[in-house]
């Protein structure tokens, strides 16, 4: 991937002043927003001055003026909470997260959205790393509980597993053994299970997904442990606030940067980003698959990486490229939202239209349920249970639903399932 590095630039004291007085607000609110990188700046038309140079000296005076600094080791990195990075904060505590806990998913829509996101989350992970399998066939593993056929299964099957652990741990703080156990999970029964059980004693080199070119040389290992340790202090300092979203973000690209373990380095950054939230209280974060996200946006997330290291170790383009994720991931958790509510207040309408046509409330209740997904299906014995009724009883309200050409029963397996005759069949009925 072809990035070319900023120009080095002294600040300028001028364009401070000014900036101070506002006369860049537009492009400064802009350039937060879009978190312009040198490559932009070059090519941009709507900026304050003729020269490029000079709107990229004005944008790192500015950004300059506002960092601040943290530490790992010998590498310094920058970052700040902008505008743009604060109301996107508190759009995702507020709106997001308060939101869908006033207007919430049902419980038996919740569960099923959650084990699709954990499967979502699972297959995404590993296809981000090179996983090569369909998310059906990965989707069918995971569900039905069959061993793993090959490499990339092993790898979906493992980030399902990760997934679980940390959810164990959501309340420890970090140490090296939860951090390396976490690894060995994720490449257990891979090429790479030959690398787990301890950071690595040699170089690795980062390469690029699309050209294979080295994108990236982490430092030396002999560093690991202190970095590492660094980074683990980090995590558990609880005395100097740090919004859980963009520490989070932070504790993400840093083990992408530190690289600890000759494999498995990026499964496991994005394990520690959902562990820290959950450990921050970010529960529904278990309902959204930000792998699944950055799946769809590979090339801005390698390069979210390579824009901070080529910047002076700037995080903002990380952390802002984590938080427009996050919001696209919950995004489609309250589209999901959403669609089941209107999808049953629809079959509640079509229960209620059931009444006026004769049937008992157990018949359109059922007829209201099997409407709601087609996949939906019940058995004798379980309609029975849900409304305690006797078999007979049972029997006579399918059987009427049956004659009324609303349901069909499936004979081929045991015991017999009963479905929906089809969504027309109802309206038809209920016109």
């Amino acid at each position: 991937m072809k990035l070319e590095k900023p120009p080095k630039c002294e600040l300028n004291f001028d364009y401070l002043q000014g900036i101070w007085r506002g006369e860049f607000k537009d492009f400064i609110i802009k350039s937060d927003e879009k978190y312009y990188y040198w490559d932009d700046i070059k090519y941009k038309k709507d900026v304050p001055f003729g020269s490029q140079i000079d709107n990229w000296i004005l944008l790192k005076t500015y950004r300059t003026s506002k960092y601040q600094e943290i530490t790992f080791g010998t590498y310094s990195f920058r970052y700040f909470q902008s505008e743009y990075i604060s109301k996107n904060l508190h759009d995702f505590d507020l709106k997001l997260i308060g939101g869908l806990q006033q207007n919430s998913i049902l419980p038996s829509d919740r569960i099923e959205f959650f084990k699709n996101s954990l499967l979502e989350e699972a297959v995404a992970s590993s296809q981000v790393e090179g996983a090569a399998t369909t998310t059906e066939v990965a989707r069918d593993m995971l569900k039905t509980g069959r061993i793993p056929r090959n490499e990339s299964e092993q790898m979906i099957f493992n980030n399902l597993r990760a997934i679980e652990y940390i959810s164990e741990f959501s309340d420890n703080n970090i140490d090296f053994k939860l951090i390396i156990d976490l690894q060995k999970i994720i490449t257990a029964n891979t090429d790479a299970e030959k690398y787990s059980g301890d950071f690595r004693d040699g170089e690795v080199y980062v390469t690029d997904h699309v050209d294979g070119e080295i994108a990236h040389i982490p430092p030396d290992w002999k560093e690991i442990t202190e970095l590492m340790g660094e980074l683990c202090e980090f995590i558990n300092d609880e005395k100097t606030f740090i919004h859980p979203i963009i520490k989070a973000s932070i504790i993400h690209f840093m083990i992408g940067f530190i690289h600890p373990f000759k494999d498995g380095n990026g499964r496991t950054a994005r394990a520690l980003f959902y562990w820290y939230l959950l450990k921050k209280g970010y529960s529904l974060v278990r309902n959204i698959s930000i792998s699944r996200v950055i799946l769809e946006s590979r090339s801005q997330y390698d390069k979210a990486f390579l824009k901070t290291e080529y910047d002076q170790n700037d995080l903002n383009y990380f952390i802002t490229y984590s938080i427009k994720n996050i919001r696209i991931a919950f995004e489609k958790l309250t589209q999901y939202r959403d669609k089941k509510l209107e999808e049953r207040k629809k079959a509640n309408l079509v229960s209620y239209e059931l009444l006026s046509k004769g049937l008992n409330k157990r018949q359109a209740d059922l007829v209201g349920f099997l409407y709601l997904k087609e996949k939906n299906n019940i058995t004798l014995s379980s309609y029975a249970e849900k409304h305690e009724v006797v078999r007979q009883t049972a029997s006579k309200d399918l059987s009427e639903l049956i004659k009324l050409g609303l349901l069909v029963e499936d004979k081929s397996t045991k015991p017999f399932k009963y479905t929906l005759q089809s969504r027309k069949a109802i309206s038809d009925f209920i016109k």
